[in-house]
């Protein structure tokens, strides 16, 4: 059920057909400039072994993203939360347009108009939510279009050589007369520029799963602390630990967009295991900010009562 309504959103959804559109194109342009037309045969046996990976990695792109499109991010257990004893906690975690309770780390996605488990962000080009069930899909998206990048710009990089030694030892007016040179350069420069954007993006996602944190801590963190202070987080428990959590129980599996019954994430995404080290000294920080607040609202009362 839940494939067949991302069947229908992707249909109508702009900023996916884009990045398929973008992919088809870069890999029709690479096949053409470096294999079929390309500027000069020199390095040609390097660039056919190197297309061998980049063949593969495409591959993994696309299934990849596909697992992201169709995968269910993580929906909240039917009934969770009816057992819970605080009435607080209740009502702090309660959604009052999905009218379920809500566990730790769980937010509502006002573009899929749900609850999402460990909800990191709502992606609008793969237009799914990024969340516990397909994390690691949406990882190894971002890791097989940063080998896939790389490998794409040493093949065009063999290609572009030759055309800049005959430009500046030879003639620049190759860059009018042959019609291969100005296509060949620009797919090297937007395979670069893209290759800059991305990995910064793959960097700054391996350091969230590193530490067990998602995009909604970190701007909640930057919204609500002191960005001079190093925010605690109480659900690091250790980088192995974090990674298992995303990546699932069985390493052998990690490389592929799937689980299998060895290798699912673990836990359930709806309880989560935490660091007493990090609790215990968040515990103290929230106590000693109390008693601060309460000592500034004593003495702004003094002055007052002895008027």
């Amino acid at each position: 059920m839940y494939r067949e309504i991302q069947m229908q959103k992707i249909l109508n959804n702009n900023y996916l057909l884009g990045v398929f559109f973008f992919i088809i194109c870069v890999y029709i342009w690479m096949v053409c400039l470096t294999l079929i037309y390309p500027y000069s045969t020199e390095n040609t046996q390097i660039v056919l072994i190197l297309w061998i990976p980049l063949q593969l990695f495409y591959i993994m792109v696309v299934w990849s993203m596909i697992r992201c499109i169709i995968s269910d991010p993580g929906k909240v257990p039917i009934y969770w939360g009816v057992l819970l004893d605080d009435q607080e906690q209740k009502k702090r975690r309660y959604c009052l347009i999905c009218h379920i309770f809500k566990p730790e780390r769980c937010h509502h996605c006002s573009t899929c108009q749900r609850c999402v488990l460990n909800m990191d962000h709502h992606c609008p080009w793969i237009g799914n939510c990024v969340g516990y069930q397909n994390r690691k899909f949406f990882i190894l998206f971002l890791l097989y279009i940063n080998l896939s990048v790389l490998f794409s710009i040493a093949i065009a990089s063999l290609r572009v050589y030759p055309i800049i030694m005959d430009l500046i030892f030879i003639d620049w007016k190759l860059l009018i007369e042959n019609k291969i040179v100005i296509p060949t350069l620009l797919l090297e420069i937007i395979i670069i520029v893209f290759g800059g954007v991305i990995s910064n993006f793959f960097v700054f996602h391996l350091d969230l799963v590193s530490t067990n944190k998602t995009t909604i801590d970190t701007l909640e963190v930057r919204r609500n602390g002191n960005p001079t202070q190093t925010p605690l987080n109480v659900y690091d428990i250790g980088i192995k630990e974090n990674w298992l959590q995303v990546m699932g129980t069985n390493p052998w599996l990690w490389p592929f967009p799937m689980f299998g019954e060895s290798g699912r994430p673990k836990g359930d995404g709806v309880k989560w295991e935490r660091n007493q080290n990090q609790l215990t000294m968040t515990e103290q920080n929230v106590t000693h900010r109390t008693q601060t607040n309460q000592n500034q609202r004593s003495e702004m009362t003094q002055p007052q009562q002895r008027v």
